[in-house]
């Protein structure tokens, strides 16, 4: 998840530096884009809660079957990604930014959404590794994809060598490239080797109506929770947008810093999702509560150690990205939000993830409905505009609204209602350590 901090960082520093009129395309685009993939990145997510209680239940074959069903989605779903590409134009001026603003948008979206299919595969695949508890194979394919991105993102947006300069284009083209790469590397791993004679991954490809409603159940509220999380989240940088560019720019850069903690906490909650679901396939509900509040504590550390660099170097962290003056004057103020913001995020995500792999994915999305829309845009709005906060007063309201969240997902993972979900039999309870090398037995 660090790999792809550095990717996005690297993308919104060289644009920022290019302008910030680019700058404040570039993110409002790639939220447009976040939103309209999330609720298909949502459904790819099951694939990994699927494969995790199948592995610790020893039904290795299906494992694999999981995996073709989840693609099968991913094919799907990145067709229609690519219709609704042709209304871009029409949705950002609903979003209504400045004129300058809005075709960088359109162009930079446009293009990211024509490697929709490759992208959700990339992410269903990475689910599958990381069910089995394979961590380090979707670490060293990003990693892959974002040398790949860096370098493509230093020629193609500005001109050097043989390549013509192309800005906001030439971002998102590195970006299209990357994400073919990576999703052409996670096949030829899967499809070979042990993965596919222990798991089955070439013979599991017959469709099979079971594997797939079942996917489509828990994947459905997880895809419905990022897509009105994220969607909150684009109406209200359409919200900031609308008070200046230099307001916007302030606002992705922030967003971007923000991944510095979002991303790899993001992958303390995939752990969270990936331990859970192993256990409570081993029948193992004591390891899988004691994991998921191990990985809430890492979580919570590493957050709290981010939050000190935030507080530390907010001006250092703004020009990273942009230098011009009012950027730098709003974009400090909010940074300091953003340590508060980001301990509850992770707390938040990280019981998420814990609930998912224990197949609980409607509540985060009943929370992430009621919080988002009827807390986060309205106080924000309070802030902003009534109270005359501007963006900052905007940002409090969001802030706000995650540390409610993140108390709500805490407190419900807390009453242990997921001990009574049930979604694969347990035949019979593996050895105590063999549950403990599950990890290391996939990685072999």
């Amino acid at each position: 998840m660090v790999s792809q901090t550095v990717m996005w960082t690297v993308d919104s520093a060289m644009v920022g530096h290019v302008g910030k009129t680019e700058l404040a395309a570039v993110g409002l685009g790639g939220l447009l884009v976040w939103t309209i993939y999330s609720f298909f990145v949502g459904l790819s997510y099951s694939v990994s809660t699927y494969v995790a209680q199948s592995y610790g239940a020893r039904k290795l074959t299906w494992c694999g079957a999981y995996l073709w069903h989840g693609l099968y989605i991913g094919l799907v779903s990145g067709a229609i990604i690519i219709f609704i590409r042709y209304f871009n134009s029409w949705t950002v001026d609903l979003l209504g930014p400045a004129p300058e603003v809005k075709d960088l948008c359109v162009s930079y979206a446009g293009i990211r959404m024509l490697s929709a299919p490759f992208f959700i595969f990339q992410y269903t695949f990475s689910n599958f590794f990381r069910g089995l508890g394979d961590t380090k194979t979707p670490m060293k394919v990003m990693i892959l994809a974002n040398c790949a991105n860096i370098v493509l993102d230093y020629f193609l947006i500005f001109g050097n060598g043989p390549f013509p300069t192309m800005g906001v284009a030439g971002a998102a083209w590195a970006t299209f490239i990357a994400n073919v790469l990576s999703a052409v590397a996670f096949a030829s791993i899967t499809f070979s080797g042990l993965f596919r004679s222990e798991y089955n991954t070439t013979c599991g490809w017959r469709l099979n109506k079971t594997h797939l409603v079942e996917l489509l159940k828990i994947g459905m509220p997880i895809g419905l929770h990022y897509f009105l999380d994220i969607g909150s989240f684009l109406i209200f940088s359409a919200y900031v947008g609308r008070m200046g560019t230099e307001q916007l720019a302030a606002n992705q850069i922030v967003i971007q810093v923000l991944a510095l903690s979002f991303m790899p906490c993001h992958g303390f909650s995939v752990a969270a999702t990936t331990l859970m679901g192993q256990y409570i396939g081993a029948g193992r509900h004591d390891l899988a509560k004691k994991s998921a509040y191990a990985t809430l504590r890492l979580g919570i550390f590493y957050s709290g150690f981010i939050g000190m660099t935030y507080v530390l170097l907010p001006v250092f962290l703004v020009k990273i990205f942009n230098d011009d003056p009012l950027v730098v004057f709003y974009g400090k103020r909010l940074i300091y939000l953003a340590a508060v913001f980001q301990l509850f995020d992770a707390v938040q995500m990280i019981s998420a993830g814990a609930l998912r792999g224990a197949g609980d994915t409607k509540t985060p999305m009943i929370l992430a409905l009621g919080g988002g829309w009827f807390l986060f845009l309205p106080m924000s709005f309070v802030f902003g505009t009534v109270l005359a906060g501007g963006v900052v007063g905007a940002w409090g309201g969001a802030t706000l609204y995650v540390v409610f969240l993140g108390i709500a997902m805490f407190l419900w993972l807390k009453k242990e209602r997921w001990k009574g979900i049930k979604l694969v039999k347990v035949e019979s309870s593996p050895e105590p350590g063999q549950t403990q090398n599950s990890s290391n037995q996939a990685q072999r």
